[in-house]
C-alpha cells in the first residue's frame, strides 16, 4: 500500500514530515495494493468539507472519503487531516491518521461489533507506529 501525503494549507506545513514518516510506517502494515492520499489542511477548509459532505457546520479532526466501487484507478480514497485541530484538542495525530486510513479500508464504527473490530485494528496499528 502506498500512502501519499499532500500539503494543501501552509498552516499545516510543520506537520508534514511527521505525517509522512508515520504514513510510510503505516503503509508497511497494510495488506492491500493501491494508494491512499492524505491531505493536510487547516480548520477553515475542514469546516467547509464537513459542511458540504456531512452537513455539519464545524471543523473536525479527520474526514475520509472512499473511492466509489468500479471507479477506475488504483486510488482507494482520500483522508483529510487537520493536525492543528487534532493537537489543539489534545488528540493523537498517529491515531487520527490510522483511524482515517481504516475508514478507507472499509472499517466503520456505526454498529457495536464494527466498532470493536475497528478499535482492535487501531490498537494493533498504533502499537507498530510508536
Amino acid at each position: 500500500m502506498a500512502i501519499k501525503v499532500i500539503l494543501l494549507d501552509k498552516q499545516a506545513r510543520k506537520y508534514i514530515t511527521e505525517v509522512r514518516k508515520k504514513s510510510r510506517r503505516l503503509a508497511s502494515f497494510l495488506p492491500k495494493k493501491g494508494t491512499i492520499e492524505i491531505y493536510l489542511i487547516n480548520s477553515r477548509r475542514m469546516k467547509m468539507l464537513n459542511k458540504k459532505f456531512r452537513g455539519k457546520n464545524k471543523s473536525t479532526n479527520v474526514l475520509s472519503f472512499q473511492k466509489p466501487k468500479n471507479f477506475p484507478g488504483t486510488k482507494f480514497g482520500e483522508v483529510y487531516l487537520d493536525p492543528i485541530y487534532i493537537l489543539k484538542h489534545k488528540e493523537d495525530l498517529a491515531f487520527m491518521l490510522s483511524h482515517g486510513v481504516l475508514h478507507i479500508l472499509g472499517y466503520d464504527h456505526e454498529k457495536k461489533n464494527d466498532r470493536i473490530k475497528m478499535e482492535a485494528k487501531e490498537k494493533q496499528l498504533l502499537s507498530k507506529l510508536i
